[in-house]
């Protein structure tokens, strides 16, 4: 399940390991922070690194997307008996265009507060055509990869992880809570089974879990990007 999350906690927690006297660069609020740094930093992937790993060309005609805020599940979403809402994961991204096409998307994340910075290019370009679509609500589910556009009582599916896990093209959001509250029911059998004897007690996979690994890699993304910086300037 944390397969791919677990390879990139890892690269961060070295990363932080190694770097941790050195800053990132920051800014106020989010529009502030793309206006300020997103060109610089796409242009820095492009010139310092093979820009295919990031869906672009060498071409160095660079756009942006509107800036979404990233909405996720409230803990409340987990529960059966409690009205289901979303919250800010703090996470802010828009669609990196190049020669006027979808490429990726980029992001920034508050920090700390009233501090944002750097935290991925990376989500891919099925994502970055979506995007466009938006007319709502951007929802992330981190546990699956799943982006939605949620206009108040429907969430619609971005992408194709999103439409696999409510098997079809849109749901209501009381149905999507069912999911939840299904999956999360599931992940704490599946927890509960694990143990060896029945002894102990039972590690579950709580919603707050994903949401703490989630910050755990944002936190280490700046940083990462200064070493990417030096690397690529040597």
């Amino acid at each position: 399940m944390f397969r791919h999350l677990t390879t990139f906690a890892l690269a961060g927690l070295f990363t932080l390991g190694t770097t941790s006297a050195m800053a990132a660069p920051t800014e106020r609020s989010a529009e502030q922070f793309a206006e300020t740094h997103f060109e610089s930093i796409v242009l820095d992937h492009i010139e310092g690194d093979d820009p295919s790993n990031y869906h672009l060309t060498e071409s160095r005609t660079i756009s942006f997307g509107p800036l979404h805020e990233v909405m996720m599940a409230a803990q409340s979403c987990y529960s059966p008996d409690d009205a289901c809402t979303f919250v800010s994961s703090k996470e802010y991204v828009s669609a990196v265009l190049q020669d006027g096409e979808p490429r990726n998307v980029i992001g920034t994340y508050e920090q700390e507060p009233g501090v944002f910075a750097f935290s991925t290019l990376g989500y891919g370009d099925e994502l970055a055509v979506a995007l466009a679509d938006v007319s709502g609500t951007l929802v992330h589910s981190a546990r699956d990869n799943a982006w939605f556009d949620y206009d108040g009582e429907t969430l619609t599916a971005l992408t194709t992880d999103a439409k696999r896990v409510i098997a079809g093209d849109t749901t209501t959001l009381e149905m999507y809570q069912k999911l939840l509250v299904e999956t999360h029911s599931n992940d704490q059998g599946s927890a509960e089974d694990g143990l060896v004897g029945g002894a102990g007690n039972a590690q579950t996979t709580e919603p707050t879990s994903y949401r703490m690994l989630g910050l755990a890699l944002l936190a280490g993304l700046p940083i990462g990007y200064l070493l990417y910086r030096r690397r690529g300037k040597r």
